[in-house]
């Protein structure tokens, strides 16, 4: 199945709330703008700031390179200060959180092609920001919609009790998870316990939005801890072994493909997500559990995942309300990339939770 406009917009039809609305560029998903937020940043689909370079968040918000390790991509951090948090980003561009959004599928062969044509409709268009445009590129396999399908994948699972990203950080010689749910119970408890739970799950980087987004408070559902691994493609429908791979390190207790149009997996031992010839996202769980001999520990990984999640939350606060908590903590300031480390990784969630609340 190629991922055109019109699938596009069955899709949404089929599976969300969402309404599709007419609008001066054309036919749209209209959606609030938290959940725009999260479509771009999964998708790398832009806010038409410019026809040249609409803005996206995608690639801004990653925290590290590795599982297991606490070296910072530049994103969310940049050496010890923080740079690219939602939070940061609203008082740069305050369309983002403000008035719903209308999300533009726009078809095309060549970058030009659409840069002439958002050209040639930007200045007859009243606020421009508030409309995302999703590239499908028709020279690509698949339309270049494996993002989308990661997208799709994700609110599946946060549906289901998850928390859930794209492009995991793992390991370069195993590689990086198009990828990943996790149901972490001691995080979902504090999160319900403070009323800061998103939903039965959420995508991760709302953890870095509580302060823009306050929630109402779910309650925690599970009372176990569950990982799931995916892979996305859809120029192709092999993926057998890369998901083997990431299976083999004895991290993950599932594996998906992700492929619009599979209707079986590779192996019993994957699940699969598809779009149904009715545009439903269907779901079919692995047959039998992958049986591996890995050496890698699996507390050890939810305990850096558990981590990796207070990273998120340190981003509700600014550089000088960050510093101001380490210094009532610590009785120092933050000089260093290893204080803003050692500091995350020693703090409590409940107390991260709590000084959020204070924000």
């Amino acid at each position: 199945m190629e991922i055109s406009r019109d699938v596009f917009f069955k899709i949404f039809k089929n599976n969300f709330i969402y309404d599709v609305v007419d609008t001066p560029l054309g036919m749209a998903v209209k959606m609030p703008p938290v959940d725009a937020f999260i479509y771009a940043s999964v998708t790398g689909a832009g806010y038409l700031e410019n026809p040249i370079y609409p803005f996206t968040p995608k690639g801004l918000l990653k925290l590290f390179y590795n599982a297991f390790d606490y070296k910072f991509v530049t994103g969310i951090f940049d050496n010890s200060s923080l740079k690219n948090t939602p939070y940061l980003m609203s008082l740069a561009r305050p369309y983002l959180f403000s008035e719903a959004k209308y999300v533009v599928p726009m078809e095309f062969h060549r970058d030009k092609e659409l840069i002439d044509n958002l050209t040639n409709r930007f200045s007859s268009i009243t606020d421009p920001h508030n409309y995302v445009i999703q590239r499908i590129e028709l020279r690509k396999g698949g339309n270049g919609m494996e993002p989308f399908m990661e997208y799709l994948a994700g609110e599946h699972f946060k549906s289901h009790g998850y928390i859930v990203e794209n492009q995991i950080p793992l390991a370069h010689s195993i590689g990086s998870p198009d990828f990943g749910a996790y149901r972490l119970f001691k995080v979902f408890q504090s999160l319900s316990s403070f009323g800061f739970l998103p939903g039965s799950g959420f995508h991760i980087v709302e953890l870095a939005m509580i302060r823009l987004n306050r929630y109402i408070g779910d309650k925690a559902q599970s009372s176990n801890n569950h990982l799931i691994v995916g892979e996305a493609k859809t120029n192709t429908d092999i993926m057998t072994n890369q998901l083997n791979k990431y299976l083999k390190t004895g991290l993950f207790d599932e594996g998906y493909e992700i492929h619009p149009s599979k209707v079986k997996p590779a192996e019993k031992y994957f699940g699969l997500i598809y779009i149904d010839t009715d545009y439903k996202l269907r779901i079919i769980q692995p047959e039998a559990q992958f049986i591996n001999n890995s050496k890698l520990s699996k507390n050890s990984y939810l305990e850096w995942l558990t981590n990796y999640m207070k990273f998120y939350l340190l981003a509700n606060f600014t550089n000088d309300e960050l510093d101001d908590l380490y210094h009532a903590t610590t009785g120092s300031s933050i000089s260093s990339q290893a204080d803003i480390v050692d500091f995350g990784t020693k703090l409590g969630i409940d107390f991260l939770l709590n000084a959020i609340k204070d924000l």
